[in-house]
């Protein structure tokens, strides 16, 4: 039996009578169903990121409004989005992107400038005790 450089061959776990491996496409090809043999993903559209039997590769995951492309799609990972300059995903809710802070009341000292995964953080100046300084979100939109 020969062996693709784009398919790989495993054990099952409980194999088919008369069979003792099981085919499996590598990253960023998928499983022709016709033919068996294993097809390439298209970069920048479609993407398979482990070993897998899928009849089809997964699409690209598109950006949502108010986030820019970290890295692209490619055949073997989908797109790495963030937030754009000046917002942050918060912990309390990483499904969309929130607007940095710009200010702070006095006596807050700046300790880190906002990032796409945090907001500005501040301390006393007093005491040194570690706050974030948090606008009150009233909505979002997405542009």
């Amino acid at each position: 039996m020969s062996v693709r450089k784009d398919e790989i061959h495993q054990q099952s776990s409980a194999p088919l009578e008369g069979s003792l491996q099981q085919k499996l496409c590598l990253p960023g090809f998928y499983m022709e169903e016709a033919s068996g043999g294993c097809a390439p993903c298209t970069d920048g559209t479609d993407y398979t990121s482990h070993s897998n039997t899928l009849p089809s590769c997964l699409p690209c995951t598109p950006c949502k409004s108010g986030e820019e492309e970290e890295n692209l799609c490619t055949p073997t990972k989908d797109t790495e989005c963030q937030c754009k300059p000046g917002t942050f995903r918060g912990e309390d809710a990483p499904e969309f992107c929130q607007k940095c802070s710009t200010g702070c009341p006095d006596g807050k000292v700046m300790v880190t400038d906002c990032t796409p995964w945090s907001n500005v953080k501040r301390v006393d100046q007093e005491s040194g005790l570690f706050h974030e300084c948090w606008h009150k979100v009233i909505g979002f939109s997405s542009i």
